[in-house]
């Protein structure tokens, strides 16, 4: 009888250590995340439960690696090349995917997709698959979220009453950028220690330029082709050198003119500008930004950064259209040294199709990060906060499965799907050009476009300027190798349409 006690609690003990065993035994997918900075006691908590949830569905358990934004070439791309275990990666076309892709960085994910992928597959709209390929192949799964995001303003709506402009999305006073200047006239009169215009200087945004956003997936928008139909109702397919254009040319002659009347601040082109520091403190009249339909945009900067109480009304200035650089603007993607590719795309494929782990990862766990206001709206404990740690929602998955903050439109992930459903596919959707024959041209041409473009481009410097207006950086461009970057283009665009 002792010997049958014996043995029945050794069975017992170990029954017990087999969950143990089973955990440790777990596959750990290594996940690279551009966020806002590591909060290390928050991640751990958030990483423990998500690996309650989804070792049962997958065997496999998660230690996330948040890379701030300005370290993100240093810490995430220099680990990628130098082959470190990696699961998966954070990654988009302003954000080095084609280069990752040309350095044979990632995996090809076809076959992966096929076979643990079907979540994606149901939810994912074939446009971003499509819009991601690079020579027909799939390297990475982009985020189910917006498609279409033409540029527009965002009017502060408390300064424009207070200057008699009862202003409207649909305003039809306002169909270009240019409208906007009767109005700045009035604020820098109203309020003439303040600068009405404001953009994001580095970008040097222009909010209702004809040319497709990161067009050529360089450094700088410094080659495009039009993005809008002609009259004709047909395309422009001709590859642009930018800054040669007469549309380029009186837009910056146009933001000469503001900053010398006072409506841009004179540090708009400096890195060290605080565009959203003064966005928040309400501090403008119109800021370019890339708007995302309903409203919606300025609603997550005014969350994000406002400091004063003011309201925001978008107008949008381009039409809507698909283009290549949206479709992949939030992907991850399986590098080549991940050991486990199968846990990896299973794990993607919760990401797309399973709202308890698409919160968990959004928000982490409830009662310890977050609290449930009702079913689909949440709020964050501050002194927990996950939200403000990683990339944001917009990298996350699915956003039709995730919540909404406290005051965010409870319809809000529905509205930024449903955005695109009458945009327009441009004609370039889906080509990415491959810098490698052309890398040094680029580099001396991404090193002019941000030394003497963005003064320009922010109205800080005279565009007649003998060393430093257009004429002299047309010449710089030209220098740098911008005839032999726009041939290689060409003969890779044309190649990329006759096998389409």
């Amino acid at each position: 009888m002792r010997k049958l006690v014996s043995l029945f609690l050794a069975l017992v003990m170990m029954l017990a250590l087999v969950p143990t065993a089973m955990a440790d035994d777990a596959y750990t997918l290594d996940i690279y995340w551009v966020g806002n900075g590591d909060n290390e006691a928050v991640r751990a908590g958030v990483e423990a439960a998500i690996n309650e949830y989804i070792e049962p569905l997958i065997g496999a358990k998660v230690s996330f690696h948040i890379v701030g934004w300005g370290d993100w070439n240093d810490k995430a791309i220099n680990a990628l090349q130098s082959g470190e275990k990696m699961d998966l990666i954070f990654t988009a076309d302003w954000e080095g995917y084609g280069v990752e892709v040309a350095g044979d960085l990632l995996m090809p994910l076809d076959d992966l997709l096929e076979q643990y992928g079907q979540g994606i597959k149901e939810t994912l709209p074939q446009t971003f698959l499509d819009g991601v390929r690079v020579n027909g192949v799939l390297y990475g799964i982009p985020t189910n979220k917006e498609l279409c995001v033409p540029e527009g303003v965002s009017i502060n709506k408390t300064a424009a009453n207070a200057i008699g402009w009862d202003v409207t999305a649909e305003d039809p006073s306002i169909k270009t950028l240019a409208d906007l200047a009767p109005w700045f006239e009035k604020y820098k009169a109203m309020f003439p220690d303040k600068y009405p215009y404001l953009m994001d200087g580095q970008a040097g945004r222009w909010p209702d330029e004809p040319w497709c956003p990161d067009w050529a997936g360089m450094g700088t928008n410094s080659i495009a082709m039009k993005m809008a139909k002609q009259e004709n109702g047909e395309f422009d397919e001709t590859i642009y050198s930018i800054f040669a254009t007469p549309e380029q040319e009186e837009h910056i002659r146009l933001m000469y003119d503001w900053g010398s009347k006072g409506y841009i601040s004179p540090d708009a082109a400096l890195t060290s500008f605080d565009y959203n520091g003064t966005f928040g403190r309400g501090d403008f009249l119109a800021y370019a930004l890339p708007l995302k339909g309903n409203g919606i945009k300025s609603a997550e900067m005014y969350q994000a950064n406002a400091t004063a109480e003011f309201e925001c009304v978008e107008i949008t200035l381009q039409p809507k259209y698909v283009v290549t650089t949206h479709a992949g603007g939030s992907m991850f993607a399986i590098p080549v040294t991940c050991k486990n590719p199968e846990a990896a795309m299973k794990y993607l494929n919760l990401m797309h199709s399973d709202k308890t782990l698409v919160n968990l990862m959004l928000f982490g766990a409830e009662g310890q990060n977050y609290k449930k206001i009702d079913e689909n709206t949440v709020e964050v404990i501050s002194d927990a906060n996950w939200y403000g740690v990683h990339g944001g929602a917009w990298t996350v998955g699915n956003t039709l499965l995730q919540y909404v903050t406290k005051g965010e439109d409870p319809n809000k992930n529905a509205l930024l799907q449903s955005y695109a459903d009458d945009a327009i596919a441009t004609a370039s959707l889906g080509f990415r050009f491959v810098k490698d024959n052309v890398a040094d041209q680029i580099a001396a041409v991404d090193a002019v476009v941000s030394e003497m473009a963005n003064p320009l481009m922010c109205g800080q410097v005279d565009p007649d300027d003998p060393q430093l207006g257009i004429e002299a950086l047309k010449a710089a461009l030209t220098d740098a190798g911008m005839d032999e970057i726009i041939a290689e283009v060409q003969t890779q665009y044309d190649a990329w349409k006759a096998a389409q």
